[in-house]
């Protein structure tokens, strides 16, 4: 009777620690909101796939599906995969270039609300709202200190601990960027949290200023995340 009270335990505890449920609440509701659904477009797929619920007092509510929501059985309707270092935001590709874990991933982006058969709104999930604006054009708008957050979907399980550094050419300047990596993923959809912790100052007449180290990890439940809305 005892071994099998742990090995209940053990498998509660086991479900529980695998369970991708996530909660926030949103920084901007709207006035009478109505509840929405939270939806992923994945590259490829002829069809959304819900992620969660806006509720209409501004809380979200994510319950990740398992990774076959993510798959057809369209051949011709299949999301579309690669190599997983060109799903991360930021890598070394080319130049002292880690061992990249192989496996298919995918960077899934916008998060968007759903509602009456069609979208209204964009969710961005950071810590610091002027981040929201480097998100949507980098190219024009600066980077501050702080965490952004994305969506990747991998096909297996995998792990990446390690760190890796790369340089950027800019006009006549020079940008020298390091990546650290603190990543342990789940088949299917992940969570993924950027946190720049320091900023390469540019010539504005060239371009924006140039996130130049960058910590990439898992999200923790302490993280602070806020959600902000930008609606159609």
């Amino acid at each position: 009777m005892k071994q099998q009270l742990f090995t209940f335990l053990g498998l509660l505890l086991c479900i529980l620690g695998h369970t991708q449920t996530h909660t926030g609440k949103l920084e901007n509701p709207l006035k009478n909101m109505p509840e929405m659904d939270i939806v992923l477009w994945p590259m490829g797929m002829d069809s959304a796939v819900t992620i969660g619920k806006l509720s209409a007092n501004g809380t979200l509510e994510f319950n990740f599906p398992e990774k076959e929501a993510f798959q057809s059985a369209d051949t011709e309707k299949q999301m579309v995969a690669d190599a997983f270092k060109y799903a991360l935001r930021f890598n070394c590709i080319g130049q002292d270039e880690p061992e990249y874990p192989k496996v298919m991933a995918t960077s899934i982006s916008p998060i968007t609300l759903w509602h009456k058969n069609r979208y209204v709104g964009v969710l961005f999930p950071v810590t610091d709202e002027r981040l929201m604006h480097w998100m949507e054009d980098e190219a024009y708008n600066n980077p501050v200190e702080g965490t952004f957050y994305e969506m990747v979907y991998v096909a297996e399980a995998t792990t990446l601990k390690t760190e890796c550094a790369t340089i950027f050419q800019f006009s006549e300047e020079t940008v020298n960027a390091s990546y650290h990596y603190q990543l342990e993923l789940k088949a299917g959809l992940n969570v993924i949290a950027y946190t720049i912790e320091d900023i390469h100052k540019m010539n504005p007449k060239i371009t924006s200023n140039k996130p130049s180290k960058v910590v990439v990890k898992n999200v923790q439940a302490e993280d602070g995340i806020k959600w902000i809305a930008k609606y159609f």
